[in-house]
């Protein structure tokens, strides 16, 4: 009975079971329909959206898909002095080219690049290690026998796993020895050739170096274009600097091979340069680089649905670079050049040059900041050869001697120390403890008052430590105690006016890497004091001639510029119209008054035309044309263990009343005592320009 209830439970249970089933089946059913549909539902709308809202949209993408662009530079601007005779020039020449279809295996190269050696000459190819590698491994087969002779740790991680194929080629690489592969002379020329296909990118259009083409060798490639994939005939140049006095300021231009700096290809990229553009890597073909580059040529690479090279279509055509004019005339330059060769000559004959590193000038429009000459003859002390070294004029950096007197006085008004035309006394100035400082002819004429102008024009050194003394906060007193708590202060001050005339700061001269001049961060109180008389900072004679326009130009400092004006071409592709003139560039004004710029420039006048016995630049006026303002400066200096010297330097500006032109001139280490020669230079410079351009 027991076992009857049992049953008749379960076989309730069981139909239960399945009425309920039987009921739950539809429900699962509809919501799957109900998903499906749905799934159909937002399939057919983003068709819609893509198909009918958006279909523009998609079609671009995906023509931009199936295809890409290709850049190829053009030559360069061309680069030429004030009178419009070439610095540089372009070679043109027919190269083969080869762009490379993404599909190309490194088998594709390697039977293209013995292709083309039938049609090309390769003479005395230079092949590294990894190219020989290169070329032994582009075989397949080869490639996995060598992959599988590799120890486990260069074929697997630490987890077993197989490295990347990036790392697994270079350790294959590096197992391969090159002095296995003995390959004959005609295989060595398709290894070079198969080097330069392969450093191609996909897509890319790169040039392949081969000895110069013939014209039948040009009609033969062109013909056999179907049988030699990616290559074809095009158009390319050599840069040639030509030999002038101003070939080391022209620069030089990156090799074909070479391409884009590496250390500046990321900033070239994103200005739309290519890898293998090539760009000025020094002096003007850098600093005008985006001038002087061509607009490049584009192409069109075409790709069918696989990702194949179908066509390439030539979208624009490049177009020569635009051209520079300096402001430099060679024919002033090489005068000036002639007249420094002349006077070096003969410091030489009489001994008096035997150590010195040369002799540099620079001459340059006050109003304008035109660059009219720089010029430097450089004197190999070990071989006694003269070089011409305009370049020197804004990298090598002298002692400047009493030149920047007129900057020192300059910070005495700027700090309070001086008023005007003050008068202070020239005496010989002894702190505790030291020596005299006395001005050239303390021990002759004795202690004498003598005011800013005559300070110039005299060349007085106690004028000028006087006042460097003041801006320490302290008035001398003869064997006083100096307190130097606020020596850094005083330095940084002096250094600031300095500055402000363009003695070690940045002339704004448009090159690039030119040097600021020498100043030590470490000094002591008698660094501070000689500065101010100018026998410790170091500067270049191009910041020396910008002091002197400054003065010059009524206390305006203007920037150097080398370059005249942006030109086209014309339909030689030579010089063609002005584009864009050369803006005059102002940097900065003096903080001081004009009736104080008008003493320096009084002081100036005096030196080269005052009457007094203690007048320093008559030389400037002995035989001068017209009439010149200028001052002189000795840096006293050893050479030879022991020997004296001097930095015999001057800088001048002419007409004194209009000035249209002015120069710096730096003779260092020259042990002919008696001769200061920079005096007689800048004068006959002044003659030379006036005789080209007449000043009066």
């Amino acid at each position: 009975m027991v076992q009857l209830r049992v049953r008749l439970k379960i076989e309730m249970r069981l139909i239960c079971m399945r009425k309920f089933d039987s009921h739950s089946i539809p429900i699962r059913l509809n919501l799957l329909f109900s998903i499906v549909i749905l799934l159909f539902m937002a399939i057919i709308g983003r068709l819609l959206y893509m198909q009918v809202l958006n279909k523009d949209f998609y079609e671009t993408k995906l023509a931009s898909a199936s295809k890409t662009k290709v850049t190829t530079s053009s030559a360069r601007g061309e680069i030429y002095d004030a009178s419009g005779k070439p610095l540089v020039e372009n070679t043109v020449k027919q190269v083969v080219s080869f762009t490379r279809n993404n599909k190309m295996t490194a088998a594709d190269l390697k039977e293209t690049a013995k292709k083309l050696l039938a049609y090309v000459g390769v003479s005395s190819p230079t092949l590294t290690d990894r190219q020989l590698a290169d070329y032994y491994l582009a075989d397949q087969d080869v490639y996995k026998k060598a992959v599988e002779s590799l120890p486990r740790e260069k074929r697997l991680d630490s987890d077993g796993n197989q490295l990347s194929e990036s790392e697994l080629y270079n350790n294959t690489v590096e197992s391969i020895d090159p002095s296995q592969l003995a390959y004959s002379d005609d295989e060595k020329k398709e290894i070079y050739l198969f080097s330069q296909l392969n450093a191609v990118g996909n897509f890319a259009t790169g040039t392949i170096v081969t000895d110069a083409l013939t014209d039948t060798q040009i009609a033969l490639i062109a013909s056999a274009s179907k049988n030699l994939p990616g290559i074809s005939i095009s158009t390319s140049w050599d840069r040639k600097v030509l030999e002038t006095s101003l070939s080391s300021i022209v620069g030089s231009v990156s090799s074909e091979k070479a391409g884009l700096p590496a250390e500046e290809a990321a900033a070239y990229i994103k200005k739309g340069y290519s890898l293998n553009d090539r760009v000025g890597t020094s002096y003007l073909e850098k600093q005008y680089e985006e001038t002087l580059q061509g607009k490049r040529s584009v192409k069109e690479i075409h790709l069918d649905k696989h990702g194949n090279m179908e066509s390439v279509e030539n979208i624009e055509d490049g177009t020569k670079g635009n051209n520079i004019k300096l402001t430099i005339d060679l024919s002033f330059q090489d005068s000036v050049d002639n007249l420094l060769k002349s006077y070096f000559n003969s410091e030489l004959g009489n001994g008096g040059a035997k150590y010195s590193e040369g002799v540099y000038a620079v001459a340059l429009n006050p109003k304008t900041g035109a660059v009219l000459s720089m010029s430097g003859l450089k004197h190999d002390l070990k071989t006694g050869e003269l070089t011409p070294d305009s370049l020197g004029t804004v990298t090598n950096v002298f002692v400047p001697g009493s030149v920047v007197k007129a900057a020192t006085i300059s910070s005495g008004w700027e700090n309070g120390v001086l008023s005007g035309n003050q008068t202070l006394t020239d005496q010989p100035i002894v702190f505790q403890g030291s020596s005299p400082i006395n001005s050239w002819y303390t021990q002759a004429y004795g202690s004498f008052p003598i005011t800013a102008v005559e300070a110039l024009e005299y060349s007085s050194n106690t004028y000028m430590v006087q006042t460097a003394l003041g801006i320490m906060g302290q008035t001398y007193q003869p064997n006083m105690f100096v307190l130097t708590n606020n020596l850094e202060s005083a330095m940084g001050k002096l250094r600031a006016t300095f500055a402000e005339y363009g003695l070690g700061a940045s002339t704004g001269i448009d090159l690039p890497d030119e040097s600021t001049g020498f100043i030590p961060k470490e000094y002591n109180f008698a660094n501070y004091i000689t500065n101010a008389f100018g026998q410790f900072d170091n500067y270049t004679p191009m910041q020396l001639a910008q002091y002197v326009g400054t003065i010059a130009n009524n206390g305006v400092r203007i920037a150097p510029h080398i370059v005249e004006g942006i030109y086209g071409n014309n339909e030689q592709g030579g010089l063609g119209d002005l584009i864009q003139s050369i803006d005059t560039k102002e940097m900065n004004k003096i903080n001081i008054s004009e009736s104080d710029v008008s003493i320096l420039q009084q002081g100036f006048y005096q030196v080269s035309h005052g009457g007094s016995a203690l007048t320093t630049g008559r030389a400037f006026s002995n035989g001068a044309a017209v009439s010149i303002s200028g001052k002189t400066g000795t840096a006293e200096s050893y050479v030879n263990g022991g020997q004296k010297a001097n930095n015999t330097n001057a800088v001048a500006y002419a007409p004194s009343d209009n000035p249209q032109i002015a120069v710096a001139v730096v003779f260092p280490h020259n042990t002919n005592l008696t001769n200061g020669v920079g005096p007689s230079i800048a004068r006959d410079i002044i003659n030379l320009y006036n005789q080209h351009h007449p000043m009066n």
